[in-house]
């Protein structure tokens, strides 16, 4: 799974709370129970906003470091780029 190491736990929590989600909203479907089986499907969709976000999250700081390398490469020092911005 494509997210930051701090955020492993939570997103695997989450896809496993999906899962369990889209089980139980089978089973409420069989049973006819289609209000509560829309409910675990809402569920699932938070589950899965959820993970989209630390994906995001991780796809951003991918991004930033690409970034810091591209500039070291150029010889550009990203610490003295910092400080002189927050001067």
């Amino acid at each position: 799974m494509n997210v930051l190491e701090k955020d492993r736990e939570l997103a695997e929590k989450l896809v496993n709370f999906g899962a369990l989600c889209l089980l139980q909203a089978r089973l409420e479907l069989v049973h006819d129970h289609f209000d509560e089986a829309e409910k675990w499907a809402e569920e699932f969709l938070r589950c899965k906003r959820d993970l989209d976000e630390l994906i995001k999250r991780k796809q951003r700081h991918d991004e930033l470091v690409r970034i810091v390398e591209t500039l070291r490469e150029k010889g550009i020092d990203i610490a003295v780029v910092a400080r002189k911005g927050n001067e």
